[in-house]
């Protein structure tokens, strides 16, 4: 049986929608200092998907391997 379980989400103004389908390959917490401070906390939670199985929507704008909404900067993707 696969897992064809779409997920959604947007950045906080919802001008970019994404969405992954089936299973991520790993999940977990990352404490390095770059993860800390881009979540503004003691750690961020990360899933990783196949490229192939990552759509987005919207106006994304990227700066190096950070993908993140032009309008108001929400994270979206982290390549």
């Amino acid at each position: 049986m696969s897992d064809t379980i779409r997920r959604t989400g947007s950045c906080l103004c919802g001008g970019v929608q994404f969405s992954v389908s089936g299973a991520p390959l790993r999940v977990g917490l990352c404490h390095c200092k770059d993860c800390r401070k881009a979540g503004g906390s003691a750690y961020s939670a990360f899933a990783i998907w196949p490229r192939e199985a990552f759509e987005t929507r919207g106006l994304v704008s990227s700066y190096g391997t950070r993908s993140f909404c032009r309008t108001c900067g929400g994270r979206v993707a982290w390549v």
